[in-house]
């Protein structure tokens, strides 16, 4: 039986091979199609192939450009601390002269305690005079060429010698040098300082990426001082064959694997060190920087293989197939040209009919002439009776009459097709089938077929409704919107009536979302919708839009009064608590609603529901929860908004912010224990905006997340150019908004400010609102737990202004509260303020946590606070938020005020 198939199987694959040979036109297309795709495929694999290396040799270049920088930094402190080491060393030297001692030097501690560091002075003879190295005896150090270019006066500043071996250290040594001079100006000696080299590449602290990466220190010319290699290359001290020059302050290029030593490719970038003539230089091989490229490269290739198998098969099987479906149209086509009616519409009604024609030559019947048993059943009857039968007895008057006028008109034309129903009764259920008509004139009489079309019928009408309606609601939808309103407006002007149009949005339904999940917030939507649905008459229709976004049609409009009265229902039974099936779960909600009437505001469609938009805005400006007419001023705020928007995207892109800083001091002591970084807009033509103006807004479009990202680079900015200036630093704190810290990218964007401007974690803080904490408590903890790896502070900003306590605090790791100052300026109402502020104080110190009262402006607040046990203020009473130059006195001072001196001094001042 097996050997039976397998050779009736291959009879038939030669017969399809024979039958592709005989009609190459038609199964040619398969080949070509799949060649077509097979081509993209390989095209897309180069492509893509292409563009990540490329990415990563980018990459490459600048990791490595900022290794470089990064060691030159380093580099340039390091060396300018070994130079001013010599420095000092020859002023003490010209001080004391022949009594001075570096031994005693050292002694008293003013030397770094480094073990790969020795300082040492040679006479005028190059022999040692004195160094720190104890007991080092009578050496001569003649012979080092640094003391005959010195001598020779061939130096001027510091020479910095290459690697020799030492006479005062164990092993290599690079020795920094300057000349003495005597009181007459003559050479009076030689003070070095003399570091291993691994002391240079120490001043760099992070280790290499791969073993064939390289970081070191050169000169000018090339010559290697020190270099941190990796372990397949540190075996050859060096990376290039020939001498490496440098020209310029910096420089990036490709090393060809032939110029290095273990002859392995690797992209370059070198920087400059600053007054001195060394070199940084990184080296990264390019087997390292390509490995994921080389991975990615075997996959992409063997998917783009295998689509290639499986694209020549599709190719023969399409063409087997096109080869087999021509050869059965062929037979198709013979038979249809004899059979073709017969075998069409084998189960659908067939009729033929012949014209009968009056003596006018006006065609006054059909007689039936021959059917199918589908064309007897239709009827109800029997072949026999219905052939011969004319077309108006099968039908009663009037709808003969209107059949045979459908007849004559195909009779006209030589084609008609329509559907109708008809109604069939079944033990006294009503069923209705649906039939597609098609009449076609055939010599002196009709063909026609009827078809029952009932299930697609019911399949259409399925999709329609599904198409026109809500699925979560089941309302109409915004499909169904824009076919029925313009309808209802053309309907309302012929009869002279007014349309009211009420665009309703649901206030804040974002925090039961946020809150209380999904689910929650669709079962509000649903209940929301259905008291919309029994308030309106039959006849009026809401519709939702998406989203909470519902509009409803009111038609048949008298005045304005009874929509004012329907949006006046609406608002009230809208914002009735939503139950959940427990307290807990209760949800309240306030809608706001914009309405706008054909045809006072307008006759469009998309006219009439941007106004009513414009209108539902106005109406949560003036603090939501209740309705709005349109008018024509709406629109110019409206347009007022779009454009502190657009100015605002392009103050972001063009960085038109500055930061303002306020400080946060010890509640008894006065001393500065933080400043917090606010943001200021300072516009080319306003001038400094408030951030009142600008913040919401930021908000609502999303800026505030780029706009988020510029103030942490701007407050480390800040921070790393007073460290530039030696002040002492303190922490700044940075406001995080809740869209800011729900995004996926605040982790890499902090940890990015912070390398770039080499600031520690714990300088910076940020604070968030009491809305970061109202969504799913793991996921705030899990991204609290992110930051807090980093090392930075979190604290809560307006405590008690939102919808959090202090029980869900307990469940978050968190720093400092900073208490709202609305708590703050009730502190003097009396004892009842005072124990609220104090319980706050005591649950958040037993949940360690620090206490920052904000908006202190009077000495009697901060006394009082100070009887609170209050960690820290922050308000007017310190200082307003000034400009950074201003903020720099905070720094430099100890205590901003000291107690109680500055409250009697303030007490006078007041």
């Amino acid at each position: 039986m097996g050997f039976t198939d397998t050779h009736g199987r291959l009879r038939q694959f030669i017969q399809d091979i024979a039958v592709i040979r005989s009609n190459p036109r038609a199964t040619l297309g398969w080949p070509l199609f799949c060649m077509l795709v097979c081509l993209v495929i390989w095209s897309i694999v180069a492509s893509t192939l292409s563009a990540e290396k490329r990415n990563l040799r980018d990459a490459a270049f600048r990791e490595a450009a900022s290794l470089a920088g990064s060691y030159a930094e380093q580099l340039t402190r390091g060396v300018g601390q070994l130079d001013q080491i010599a420095r000092t060393t020859a002023f003490y030297w010209r001080k004391s002269r022949d009594t001075f001692r570096l031994e005693e030097q050292a002694n008293q501690g003013l030397y770094p305690e480094e073990h790969a560091l020795i300082v040492g002075i040679t006479d005028a003879n190059g022999m040692l005079a004195t160094s720190l190295r104890v007991n080092a005896g009578e050496l001569d150090f003649s012979d080092r060429p640094y003391l005959s270019r010195h001598k020779s006066g061939k130096t001027h500043g510091l020479e910095i010698t290459p690697i020799e071996n030492s006479r005062l250290h164990e092993g290599k040594t690079v020795n920094f040098s300057r000349a003495l001079l005597g009181a007459d100006g003559k050479f009076a000696g030689v003070v070095f300082v003399s570091v291993k080299p691994d002391f240079l590449t120490s001043l760099y602290g992070r280790a290499l990426a791969s073993r064939d990466d390289v970081l070191a220190v050169l000169t000018r010319d090339g010559t290697m001082l020190a270099a941190e290699m990796g372990d397949n290359i540190r075996r050859h001290r060096s990376i290039a064959r020939n001498p490496m020059r440098f020209d310029g302050n910096s420089g990036m290029y490709i090393l060809p694997a032939d110029q290095n030593i273990d002859g392995l490719s690797r992209i370059v970038a070198w920087k400059a060190i600053d007054n001195y003539p060394l070199v940084a230089l990184a080296a990264l091989a390019e087997k390292a920087v390509y490995a994921p490229y080389e991975e990615m490269r075997r996959a992409y290739l063997g998917m783009a293989a295998a689509g290639t198998v499986m694209l020549a098969l599709m190719a023969l099987m399409g063409a087997i197939y096109s080869a087999r479906l021509t050869q059965r149209r062929r037979h198709e086509e013979e038979i249809k040209n004899t059979y073709r009616l017969a075998t069409d519409h084998a189960r659908e009604s067939f009729f033929m009919l012949r014209a009968d024609y009056a003596a006018s030559g006006e065609i006054r019947d059909f007689i039936i002439e021959d059917c199918n048993q589908q064309g007897a059943d239709f009827f109800g009857t029997s072949k026999q009776h219905l052939i011969g039968g004319r077309l108006t007895g099968l039908y009663p008057p009037p709808k003969s009459g209107i059949v045979l006028g459908i007849f004559r008109q195909a009779m006209a034309h030589g084609f008609h097709e329509d559907e109708f129903r008809m109604h069939y009764d079944f033990v006294a259920k009503t069923r209705t089938v649906w039939y597609q008509r098609r009449i076609i004139r055939s010599g002196s009489g009709v063909a026609v077929t009827l078809r029952d079309i009932t299930d697609a019928k019911t399949h259409a009408q399925a999709m329609a409704e599904l198409a026109n309606s809500d699925a979560l609601t089941r309302l109409p939808n915004r499909h169904w919107l824009a076919q029925f309103l313009p309808e209802c407006l053309e309907r309302a002007g012929k009869a002279g009536a007014k349309v009211g149009i009420l665009y309703i949005d649901l206030d804040d339904f974002k925090n039961v979302n946020n809150t209380k999940g999904h689910a929650a917030g669709d079962a509000v939507l649903k209940a929301a919708a259905q008291r919309m649905k029994t308030l309106l008459r039959p006849g009026d229709h809401v519709v939702r839009l998406g989203g909470d976004e519902f509009t409803v049609i009111l038609q048949r409009i008298v005045d304005n009064d009874h929509i004012a009265r329907v949006a006046s229902r609406l608002v009230e039974d809208l914002s009735r608590p939503y139950d959940g099936g427990d307290e807990s779960a209760r949800h309240v909600i306030n809608a706001s609603i914009g309405i706008s009437v054909y045809p006072d505001h307008g006759t469009d469609m998309s006219i009439l529901l941007q106004h009513a938009d414009v209108a539902m805005y106005a109406a949560k400006a003036e603090g939501k929860g209740n309705f709005q007419f349109y008018a024509g001023a709406m629109s110019d705020a409206l347009l007022h908004k779009l454009g502190i928007e657009q100015a605002l995207r392009h103050a972001v892109k063009a960085d038109e912010f500055l930061l303002h800083y306020q400080p946060r001091v010890d509640t008894r002591s006065g001393e500065l224990r933080s400043m917090e970084a606010l943001v200021r807009w300072q516009h080319p033509e306003r001038g400094l905006v408030p951030p009142l103006e600008f913040i919401s807004v930021a908000e609502d479009t999303g800026l505030i997340v780029e706009l988020g990202a510029l103030v942490l680079e701007k407050a480390c900015s800040q921070l790393a150019e007073w460290r530039r200036m030696g002040l002492p630093l303190k922490p700044v704190s940075v406001n995080v908004s809740p869209r800011q810290f729900n995004s996926d990218n605040l982790v890499s964007t902090l940890t990015g400010a912070l390398a770039r401007h080499a600031i520690p974690a714990d300088l910076v803080e940020l604070e968030i609102t009491e809305s970061c904490m109202m969504s799913d408590t793991e996921k705030v903890s899990a991204s609290l737990a992110k930051l807090k790896a980093i090392g930075v502070r979190i604290s809560v900003d307006d405590f008690g202004t939102g919808y959090s306590s202090l029980s869900q605090l307990q469940q978050l790791d968190v720093d400092v509260l900073k208490v709202d100052r609305s708590f703050t300026r009730n502190l003097a109402d009396g004892e009842q303020s005072q124990a609220f502020f104090m319980t706050i104080v005591s649950m958040a110190h037993i949940l360690d946590m620090q206490v920052v009262a904000e908006g202190v402006e009077t000495v009697e607040q901060l006394e009082i606070l100070q009887d609170l046990s209050c960690n820290e203020v922050q308000g007017y009473l310190i200082s307003k938020p000034v400009p950074a130059n201003e903020a720099e006195q905070f720094l430099r001072k100890k205590l901003l005020f000291k107690a109680p001196g500055f409250l009697r001094l303030a007490a006078q001042n007041s």
